[in-house]
């Protein structure tokens, strides 16, 4: 077993413990967990873009308290799962949603075969793509989703902006960085946010959260255009009727998110996932937090939603 503190030098504030889970390629995964002493269930979470898994301490806590163990897997190109030779936030050169979504399959069948219990697989903003994704691939093992910050568009929307990727790909290089992809991103949701006072004020209205996630070094970096264009490739397919097929019937579906969260253009674009779930006949239940920003479990909110969570958690026993 690894120490997070050995893999976060500098970063005093996570005492997580941390295992590796081998790629198919030879990558490894980094693992964060938070074991409960007598678990019912566990629960995967898969966190968002450019930050990672070891910052989910006080879900982690909360959830290992009441029961349930928090498995955080480090996405390739974040946290303790960055390979040197790669940039930060670059899921490979090529077929890198393919390799995230065989790295999920690895960590589902690892942890469905080592704990008995309830086995749920959720995430945040880009994070919760994935899990979507993981949950169509993989719902027979699974017995609930949560999609937490996440967002909906049909499918053109994502061709499109892959087009635009594979320009700008061809520009900067697949490892390169995209300034107008950032701009039409993280750059447009901070110019969202009244009299912020930093670019990242979008992600919380908690001060002391926003300063956390700045000063971590592991956060906050831009992502290569290849994973950017290997994220939007693979939403056309994840988001689409025929993709959404492949969730089981019976699959409960809990959405968490905030009304002043600039990625889903104030929670619209999660009234769009919650239509086109419902209307499947997907059985989803949703919180919204009025006054929550991109990242409501890291905003004032929070405890709140870690409590919603636990309970809607506690019915999937």
């Amino acid at each position: 077993m690894t120490h997070v503190h050995d893999l976060f030098e500098g970063i005093a504030l996570m005492t997580s413990e941390c295992f590796v889970i081998g790629a198919a390629d030879g990558h490894t995964i980094a693992v964060h967990e938070w074991r409960a002493t007598d678990p019912v269930g566990s629960l995967i979470w898969l966190h968002g873009m450019a930050e990672h898994g070891a910052r989910y301490q006080a879900l982690g806590e909360t959830l290992a308290e009441h029961g349930w163990n928090l498995y955080c897997p480090d996405h390739r190109g974040h946290g303790a799962s960055m390979d040197a030779a790669d940039p930060p936030g670059h899921f490979g050169d090529q077929g890198g949603w393919d390799r995230v979504m065989d790295d999920l399959s690895r960590v589902i069948d690892t942890l469905r075969e080592r704990e008995p219990g309830a086995l749920v697989l959720g995430g945040h903003s880009m994070g919760s793509f994935l899990a979507l994704a993981g949950a169509e691939a993989h719902g027979d093992k699974l017995d609930g989703l949560v999609l937490c910050g996440s967002d909906y568009h049909a499918p053109l929307y994502y061709r499109l902006m892959a087009s635009l990727l594979k320009w700008q790909r061809r520009r900067h290089g697949a490892r390169g960085q995209s300034p107008l992809v950032h701009k039409l991103t993280f750059e447009a949701w901070a110019r969202s946010v009244p009299e912020a006072s930093t670019d990242f004020d979008w992600l919380s209205a908690d001060p002391a959260q926003v300063k956390a996630y700045i000063d971590d070094p592991k956060c906050g970096f831009q992502c290569t255009t290849a994973t950017w264009l290997a994220l939007l490739s693979g939403l056309a397919g994840v988001q689409s009727s025929t993709g959404l097929k492949r969730l089981p019937s019976r699959l409960p579906i809990l959405l968490l998110g905030g009304r002043q969260d600039p990625m889903s253009g104030g929670g619209k674009g999660m009234d769009k996932l919650q239509r086109v779930l419902s209307r499947r006949r997907l059985p989803v239940e949703r919180m919204d937090c009025p006054r929550g920003r991109h990242e409501i479990l890291n905003d004032f909110c929070a405890p709140e939603v870690r409590q919603t969570l636990l309970e809607w958690l506690n019915r999937r026993i």
